[in-house]
């Protein structure tokens, strides 16, 4: 069977979380628009994911491509599926999330209306927390439910494959997106669900600290300044975020947090300047 261009590519790194990946192809399989293809980037997981991907291949009622790739990160993993993508609009989904019956749908009927813009959609994670900014711009692009053409992820080069560490590889891809005119707007209707609460984990605030400030150093000083890791900054943080002044956080998930961010933006000026 030669499988034709379809309308939407939608773009699923994994590594190593089968089962979690298994509910995500699930809910595809539900979607009231049925023109799209799921290509999904295995990024070199050791757990049995690709063979249970060429089952689910079998008997899959949309085209589903899967692609066996060295460890690479998830930056690599993604480029990897829009290269290989045959669709005019890239919709990200991490392989922790379902949409719901509509989603899809709702994504190709934005891009029929807004063709150099952006798609936003809500995340629902499993403690109740919603995400869904009411003026989306570059910092809210997640993998978890948002959409772009082909072409403009083409025209600025995909994922920076330089950064391996936890966070900041897609909100960069949307730095780059605003650089190029592109607009970021809500999706109204179509929530997705992040199968983990909303935990808010040291040691990725520390990874992604790290990120903002490789992020900064390449985008520039009103982005460090976004980012929250201009070097002035994260000085008065210092201040704040010490025995004596931190009193009302010390002990919470946000001081524990925000400390983290903190000191692995602190490590990664410290290597830049080394």
């Amino acid at each position: 069977m030669i499988q034709t261009a379809a309308t939407l590519s939608i773009i699923v790194p994994t590594f190593n979380r089968r089962a979690l990946l298994e509910g995500c192809l699930s809910a595809l399989s539900g979607q009231t628009f049925t023109d799209f293809e799921v290509i999904v980037a295995v990024d070199g997981s050791t757990d049995g994911t690709v063979a249970v991907l060429e089952s689910i291949k079998r008997r899959s009622p949309y085209h589903l491509e899967v692609l066996a790739l060295p460890h690479g990160g998830r930056s690599q993993a993604r480029n990897a599926a829009i290269k290989a993508a045959r669709g005019a609009v890239l919709v990200f989904c991490d392989d922790d999330v379902t949409f719901e019956r509509e989603t899809l749908a709702r994504h190709a009927a934005f891009h029929e209306v807004f063709k150099d813009s952006v798609a936003i959609g809500a995340v629902r994670y499993t403690d109740g927390t919603l995400e869904f900014p009411a003026a989306p711009s570059w910092v809210n692009l997640t993998g978890m439910n948002s959409s772009v053409s082909r072409s403009a992820a083409l025209s600025v080069g995909g994922f920076d494959e330089a950064l391996h560490g936890w966070g900041g590889e897609d909100l960069e891809f949307g730095i780059r997106l605003a650089k190029a005119g592109l607009k970021f707007k809500r999706l109204e209707g179509a929530p997705a669900t992040h199968h983990a609460p909303r935990v808010r984990d040291p040691a990725k605030a520390r990874s992604a600290g790290y990120q903002a400030v490789m992020i900064a150093k390449k985008h520039g000083a009103r982005v460090a300044v976004q980012l929250g890791v201009d070097q002035r900054v994260l000085s008065a943080k210092g201040l704040y975020l010490n025995p004596v002044g931190d009193l009302l956080l010390r002990g919470t998930s946000d001081y524990a947090f925000e400390r983290a961010y903190l000191e692995g933006a602190r490590a990664a000026w410290r290597e830049l300047e080394g």
